[in-house]
């Protein structure tokens, strides 16, 4: 799965706690990944995606902060 699919997919699975935006240019994925950061309904310590070059790096640890 691509980015921008997978993020999309992200954003709709975690509307029950806010709305999310989605990812509409690949290249700002960290950009659009802080707002998980910045969302107090969620309540947990995700990764930050500054501290990432590879999005599939951030998002597998994002995913394991879900579980």
């Amino acid at each position: 799965m691509g980015l921008v699919d997978w993020a999309n997919q992200v954003a709709i699975d975690l509307d029950p706690y806010g709305a999310f935006g989605r990812l509409d240019t690949p290249e700002n994925w960290q950009n659009w990944a802080i707002q998980f950061l910045n969302n107090t309904s969620l309540g947990r310590n995700f990764p930050n995606p500054y501290d990432f070059s590879d999005w599939r790096e951030w998002a597998d640890r994002f995913v394991q902060t879900l579980s």
